[in-house]
């Protein structure tokens, strides 16, 4: 007989009885947070959050929360308190600890192949891309499509045209060598365009406080998730 898979219980809690986990690896900025309420009053809330019954803390779903805590006003009184559908479990804090890292850490890295096979069909602000993202995506656009303006332009005559002359059309072998002559100019076009969104380098700090000191060096916001280079060449110059 095959072994059943325990799951989760969903139901409804108060938010009062939900703690903010302390260990949490994942660390969001104010503007991820707001982003993420954006995304709750424009379609909604999906739900997913995970909440140990045992602690009262969260494995995950922080972002979640602390966006409804600012959609419901929630500062911690009775009178602000809302209602929240949440996936219950019951763990250790063995166990609490592990999943809630494998949550951060053991998601997959994104197919940004695939994502740049759809991008056209929606609104990337819509979706928590972010600039790396975007840079890591632009590898995987297609290059511009060679149209018969494109041929055209690369299909030049000896003679300027003059006014009541007829048109030169060109030959097999010329249409040929423009098509091949325009693509290669879209090839090196889209390389370029990525080199230049590629220019970026992600920087990981052990934990906030790295984190908090570098911004303030760099004289930054303790929320800021982007830096020019020249400011950090500055630093180490």
């Amino acid at each position: 007989m095959k072994k059943k898979l325990k799951q989760s219980e969903t139901i409804e809690i108060k938010r009062s009885q939900i703690s903010l986990n302390p260990f949490n690896p994942k660390h969001h900025s104010d503007k991820q947070v707001t982003e993420q309420k954006k995304n709750l009053q424009r379609v909604g809330y999906l739900g997913g959050v995970t909440w140990n019954e045992t602690t009262g803390n969260l494995i995950d779903g922080h972002r979640r929360i602390k966006a409804l805590d600012l959609i419901n006003k929630y500062d911690g009184t009775e009178a602000t308190d809302y209602t929240v559908k949440v996936e219950k479990v019951a763990f250790d804090e063995k166990q609490e600890k592990e999943q809630l890292t494998y949550m951060a850490l053991g998601n997959t890295k994104a197919d940004y192949e695939l994502v740049a096979k759809y991008l056209p069909d929606i609104d990337y602000t819509y979706a928590g891309i972010d600039d790396y993202d975007l840079s890591q995506i632009q590898a995987f656009l297609p290059s511009e499509p060679v149209t018969v303006e494109a041929i055209d332009d690369f299909i030049t005559t000896d003679e300027p045209e003059k006014q009541g002359k007829e048109t030169k059309v060109p030959t097999a072998e010329e249409k040929k060598a423009a098509v091949k002559e325009a693509k290669a100019a879209a090839k090196e076009k889209a390389v370029s365009d990525y080199k230049e969104l590629n220019a970026y380098i992600t920087i990981s700090f052990a934990d906030a406080e790295e984190k908090r000191l570098f911004c303030e060096l760099a004289e930054v916001g303790e929320d800021a998730t982007f830096i020019k280079g020249c400011q950090v060449l500055e630093l180490i110059q």
